[in-house]
């Protein structure tokens, strides 16, 4: 499995680096509960985990934050202290609103803009932020965390989780782009003749092959006599040495 997510995201971010010009190091935004869901699955600190996840050593990661995500850890309770913690170990994203004038997820779409500019990857669990950085007109790569480690979502212009929606993700697409994702010419034309879901009916097969052959003959099976009895000799009549005259 730990193999499988490390070919994945090496896949998305050949295409993000490929079609949307991303490069290293990494500029990645983690919110507040991002910070909290790696404590708890035990993930280790944030900025580690994520700078892991995409196979890179720390210097090829920036980790940043938002003042207002600060703000937000600062006043939830003890609980998150240690994610609060987490986050003066973070740069801070320049500019953008003040702690109080927006919230922390706003903040995070404020800094990437309309068209992420920036290249920013942001790290987050809020399905609301998610949705409205899909809806940008820049590509923002999006993590999250799971039980099983830390995960990216496909890319939405240009990938699919299975093969059977390949060929409508590659529509409408430059040969660059297709080429980065890694998807086959070959995949794409069969993409059509993968069956899904789909129940037959058996067809009735010919005879059975082994009913054809001629039946052996079943030769009679010896009885052995049981081993106590003795056989019988049969005797023979002796005859009289002399002869009878008349």
């Amino acid at each position: 499995m730990r193999v499988k997510r490390a070919r994945k995201v090496r896949k998305y971010l050949r295409y993000y680096r490929s079609a949307h010009g991303f490069r290293e190091p990494y500029k990645v935004i983690v919110d507040g509960n991002f910070i909290a869901a790696c404590e708890k699955l035990k993930l280790g600190k944030a900025k580690d985990a994520v700078a892991k996840y995409l196979v890179s050593s720390p210097r090829d990661v920036k980790v940043f934050t938002t003042r207002c995500v600060q703000d937000e850890l600062r006043n939830m309770g003890p609980e998150y202290k240690g994610a609060s913690m987490q986050t003066k170990e973070l740069n801070l994203v320049g500019g953008g609103p003040a702690p109080g004038e927006a919230t922390a997820s706003a903040s995070i779409v404020d800094a990437c803009g309309v068209s992420n500019e920036e290249r920013f990857v942001v790290c987050t669990q809020d399905e609301d932020l998610k949705e409205k950085l899909r809806k940008c007109k820049g590509a923002v790569p999006i993590v999250f965390a799971h039980t099983s480690g830390l995960q990216m979502e496909p890319p939405p212009d240009a990938t699919a989780a299975g093969l059977t929606s390949q060929k409508e993700q590659v529509q409408g697409l430059s040969e660059k782009e297709i080429r980065a994702l890694g998807v086959e010419e070959k995949d794409i034309r069969d993409v059509y003749r993968v069956k899904t879901s789909v129940k037959f009916k058996k067809k009735s097969g010919g005879k059975n092959p082994l009913s054809c052959l001629k039946k052996k003959k079943k030769e009679p099976a010896v009885v052995a006599q049981p081993s106590g009895e003795k056989k019988k000799r049969p005797r023979r009549k002796k005859q009289n040495s002399e002869g009878a005259t008349n």
